[in-house]
């Protein structure tokens, strides 16, 4: 398989910004790889397009899920003008970094990657691909739709900025996010948002995309992914069947909300947390209306003035493993 890499590395991302960069220290050999450094303050689309209209073919990303998303939204723009998609290789380099855990290269220290390049001209090693399919998240403001792998709304979104904006410090990733699971398990009331607000509350949530307009009553989140299961062995998803995308919704009030938290966190069976008032189903695509917030792979997403968003599957990406 010949490849054309062009390296993408977020120099903010946590496990980047505290260990250094991986793909940097390989760069020293093969200085004809260009290098892309995205803090998350320039559009992505401003170096990378370039380069993928002339000609490359495959991208290798040191960040976090956020940057992971950066670039496949990117591909994907350029693919709706008719361009190929690229093979996607995907470095842990974030705090979060549950793409990787999933779809990420097995083997990513600088001998291996070199060892990996050194092979790109060749035709008699194929690497081993991972075909999976992504969320397509458009609203009536979006040019092109945002391309990832998890959203989610209301109070678990809520839930995503308190553990950035409070208990990312020195230790993040998971073992911040274990850290707001346990205060949200400890304190579920108690725990307050920026506006003084309890953090799991209810929220407007509105399916349009049927005959007639579904609303659930008094939500308390909603979760999407093309994922089975996610971080901390939690599996979210039942009643799928064959349908690409994974939907589970709480209702409000959340039913003895204590041990529905405890019992979501240690991934208890879909018939004990339908009890708490959880349901899940399968869909291909999905359109709804919601007051927000809305976390994609860890980004927070701009509301829009109709609070629309529409929900649908990508093709098969490919995924070097």
């Amino acid at each position: 398989m010949t490849q054309s890499p062009v390296f993408i590395i977020n120099p903010k991302s946590h496990k980047v910004n505290m260990q250094g960069s991986v793909l940097t220290r390989v760069a020293v050999d093969y200085g004809d790889i260009p290098i892309v450094n995205f803090d998350g303050q320039t559009p992505l689309e401003e170096t990378l397009t370039p380069l993928l209209r002339d000609g490359r073919d495959t991208i290798y990303v040191e960040g976090g899920d956020g940057t992971v998303l950066a670039a496949l939204t990117t591909c994907f723009a350029e693919a709706s003008l008719g361009r190929p998609l690229p093979r996607l290789a995907i470095l842990p380099g974030g705090s979060t970094n549950l793409t990787h855990e999933i779809l990420g290269l097995r083997q990513f220290d600088v001998e291996a990657l070199k060892q990996r390049l050194a092979q790109r001209g060749s035709s008699t090693v194929e690497a081993d691909i991972t075909p999976h399919k992504a969320l397509l998240v458009e609203t009536s403001e979006t040019k092109t739709p945002y391309v990832g792998f998890l959203l989610s709304t209301g109070s678990l979104a809520r839930l995503m900025l308190y553990t950035q904006n409070n208990l990312h410090g020195k230790t993040r990733g998971s073992v911040s996010i274990a850290r707001a699971n346990l205060q949200l398990l400890l304190f579920p009331r108690s725990t307050k948002d920026a506006d003084g607000l309890p953090l799991i509350r209810a929220s407007d949530f509105t399916r349009i995309d049927t005959d007639r307009e579904e609303r659930i009553s008094e939500m308390a989140f909603s979760l999407f992914s093309t994922f089975e299961a996610l971080s901390l062995r939690i599996r979210p998803f039942w009643n799928r069947g064959d349908a690409p995308i994974g939907f589970t919704n709480a209702a409000w009030p959340i039913r003895r909300l204590r041990f529905g938290i405890a019992r979501a966190l240690m991934g208890s069976t879909p018939s004990a947390l339908q009890r708490h008032g959880l349901t899940s189903e399968g869909v291909s695509e999905m359109v709804f209306r919601t007051d927000g917030p809305i976390m994609i792979d860890g980004e927070e997403l701009p509301m829009p003035k109709d609070k629309t968003i529409k929900v649908t599957v990508s093709p098969d990406l490919e995924f070097i493993r």
